[in-house]
Order: structure tokens, then sequence, then C-alpha cells
């Protein structure tokens, strides 16, 4: 199966930093996935890094300079990770999709991050797995799937276990775009998984739940389209 991740940076990289022991977690799971015989994407989220650098520079600059900014402390996450697969990826972090598919078949993991000012992490991956007819976009974040609404301002929200890609259009048409904007899915990653037909999997971004994602015993919300 050939499968896309969209790890979210506060996932790999939670406000206290870096951990070695997670990220050989994580390297442990995504190693296992790859030996069960699938190919494996990651794109590498900026999380707080991004975040903590954007609210600085955005005192400067334009919203496209902290973009270009939080492209780069994606590829930094992802270089951290790339760090912790030893020879199951090839040093080198992919610019483009075109540079991601060659990496893929050489049999070896894509780690990227961003590639485009005002694309999340969410979108790059949504376009990669478009780019390279993925069997499956899983979005790996710090909620637990989708909500009605945000589950982290509103107590009453509901997890929605399973919903179109049409539903999801819905439900994540008002967010926002900003840099460094941290939204479940945002509208363009949103858009692409329409256009793409992706079945798309959201779950909270911890090794054990990746994993699940693999045996479809995950807690999280299936996104298909709609027939």
């Amino acid at each position: 199966m050939r499968i896309v991740f969209a790890l979210g940076g506060s996932v790999l990289m939670p406000k206290e930093g870096a951990s070695v022991d997670k990220l050989k977690e994580y390297a442990e799971v995504f190693r296992k996935i790859k030996d069960m015989d699938n190919e494996l994407s990651i794109v590498v989220g900026g999380g707080n890094t991004a975040r903590n650098y954007i609210s600085i520079a955005r005192e400067f600059t334009n919203e496209a300079f902290c973009d270009e900014i939080g492209i780069l402390a994606t590829r930094m996450n992802s270089m951290l990770l790339m760090s912790a697969l030893g020879n199951y990826v090839i040093k080198k972090i992919p610019e483009n999709f075109k540079e991601a598919e060659l990496i893929l078949n050489l049999d070896k993991i894509v780690v990227m991050g961003g590639t485009h000012p005002a694309h999340t992490t969410d979108a790059v991956a949504a376009s990669l797995a478009e780019y390279i007819n993925a069997d499956l976009l899983v979005i790996a974040t710090n909620v637990d799937g989708v909500y009605d609404k945000d589950p982290r301002k509103y107590k009453d929200a509901k997890k929605l276990t399973k919903i179109t890609t049409k539903e999801l259009l819905n439900i994540t048409g008002s967010a926002s775009i900003a840099a460094g904007s941290s939204s479940i899915i945002d509208p363009l990653a949103s858009k692409i998984i329409d256009r793409a037909k992706l079945k798309t999997v959201v779950i909270e971004g911890t090794p054990k739940e990746i994993l699940n994602t693999i045996s479809e015993k995950h807690h999280g919300t299936v996104i298909v389209p709609e027939e």
C-alpha cells in the first residue's frame, strides 16, 4: 500500500522541544510500517518551531515571508526525523513532488517538509498523495479526529467517526490560511482531498495510533469520497 502521512509539527516537536526517546518511537513505527511491504512518505509540519519564529517575524514583515520561515522550520523538523530513520531514507529533503517520487521509487521512505508559501503540511501531503496516486492519506495531528467544531474551543463539540469529502469541505471552509495556522485540516487540503477522491484518516498523532491505521483499529475519523 502506498501511504502518505502528514505528521503535525506540534506532535513531533511539542512545546517542551525535541525528545530523543520520542523520535526513536516514531522512527521505529515508521520502519515497522515500511517493513509491512508499504511505500511510505511523511510530510512533517513546522509546529511550535515555526510558530515561534513566525510570531516574531510577523512584527516586521508580511505573511509571504513568514511562510518562507515556516517552510524552513518544516525542513529542519524533517531532518530531525530523517536522522532517526537511518538507512530507511536518503538524506535529502525533497523540495518538490518529482524529487519525492524519485526517492520513493528507490524503495526508501520519503521525508519532507513544506514546498510552497501558503501551503500547510496537510495541503502538501494531500497534493503529494494525489501526485503519486497514494492509496491512503493519514493526517496525524494533536486532535483525535474531525469534530463538528473546534474541540479546543467548544466543550460540546462532537467527534465524527466517518464523513465524506464533501462534508469535510463544509466543516473546514472557514479555517485560517495564515502562516503557522494549526487548524485540523485547512481549506486547501480539504479541496485537494475532495478533488483527488483520497481516502483519508485523521488521527491523534501518537506512535500507537499511527501503527493502528494500518490495521484499521485507530480511533480517528475516516474521510471517504462520495459515491
